[in-house]
């Protein structure tokens, strides 16, 4: 599996660290290890996953997902979970997340 470096729209070209796999690529490394459901196949097609290096004082790297027109970041933090949604190349007023049991209504704007 070969891995791109990136670099942020808002770091006016300057390397940020960024780690890319498009959904093509991570498509075909699955497929080299193991024959891939065409459901899952569709989906991790369209899937992109970006790794920005942690913060001092972060536990984890910083993952981002791309799906759907969503952007969903993640990572553990010195003293809690960070979990970040970005909805802002939808047309979605609502997100409806659940944390552990419970689903909870987030209005978007």
């Amino acid at each position: 599996m070969t891995t791109g470096t990136a670099t942020s729209e808002n770091t006016d070209g300057f390397s940020d660290g960024q780690r890319t796999l498009s959904g093509p690529q991570l498509a075909g490394a699955l497929a080299l290890l193991c024959s891939v459901d065409p459901v899952c196949a569709e989906v991790i097609g369209r899937l992109n996953l970006r790794v920005y290096p942690g913060e001092p004082g972060d536990r984890t790297a910083y993952v981002v997902l791309d799906l759907h027109g969503v952007s969903i970041g993640l990572k553990r933090r010195a003293d809690d979970l960070y979990l970040h949604a970005d909805t802002t190349e939808t047309d979605d007023r609502l997100i409806a997340f659940e944390v552990n049991g419970g689903e909870v209504d987030h209005p978007t704007s």
